[in-house]
């Protein structure tokens, strides 16, 4: 399948006179990859549209806080191992932690049999993330995971990189 970029004749007052449609692709890649924290690149990408005779420029979406893009992460992650999907689990592990973590993780993982990420052998079916701070070149966020039919909750504290968003860390909270 080829596809064409369609443009208008230029037109100074509406930007760079690119179609609606060409703003709609870049929003729709900008929600696809919002929770991965990946969509500044992608939103600014996006010049501006025309409709008529004149329309503002765009502005990129807002990246996520720190702590929504580490609940994104668990709200994904929880989703896949909850419907077995490994290959996704670790896809999602891939693109959101780093190489020296993951290597971290394994070793964790062998030696305690359970998952890493959760620190726990079952899915936990929801998790929420709360702000903790940053400094360093890290922030750190409060995760609760919340477990099927109970109504205890499991605390985990995450760390991740501030210039990359990948997480770096998790141990229990002992807070």
């Amino acid at each position: 399948m080829k596809f064409h970029r369609t443009r208008t004749a230029p037109n100074p007052a509406a930007g760079h006179g690119i179609r609606p449609r060409g703003a709609a692709v870049a929003a729709g890649l900008a929600a696809v990859l919002l929770p991965l924290g990946l969509a500044a690149p992608a939103a600014a990408a996006s010049v501006g549209t025309t409709s008529g005779s004149a329309a503002a420029p765009q502005r990129a979406a807002a990246a996520p806080d720190p702590a929504e893009r580490i609940e994104s992460f668990y709200d994904s992650y929880l989703s896949a191992l909850g419907e077995g999907d490994r290959p996704l689990a670790a896809e999602l592990r891939r693109t959101n932690l780093t190489a020296a973590f993951r290597k971290e993780l394994a070793r964790w993982e062998e030696a305690n049999g359970a998952d890493g990420v959760t620190r726990a052998q079952n899915v936990p079916v929801d998790a929420d993330a709360e702000y903790d701070g940053s400094g360093m070149g890290h922030t750190w966020a409060v995760v609760t995971l919340h477990w099927d039919g109970s109504s205890e909750t499991t605390k985990v504290h995450v760390q991740a990189e501030l210039r990359t968003g990948k997480i770096d860390g998790i141990k229990t909270w002992e807070g």
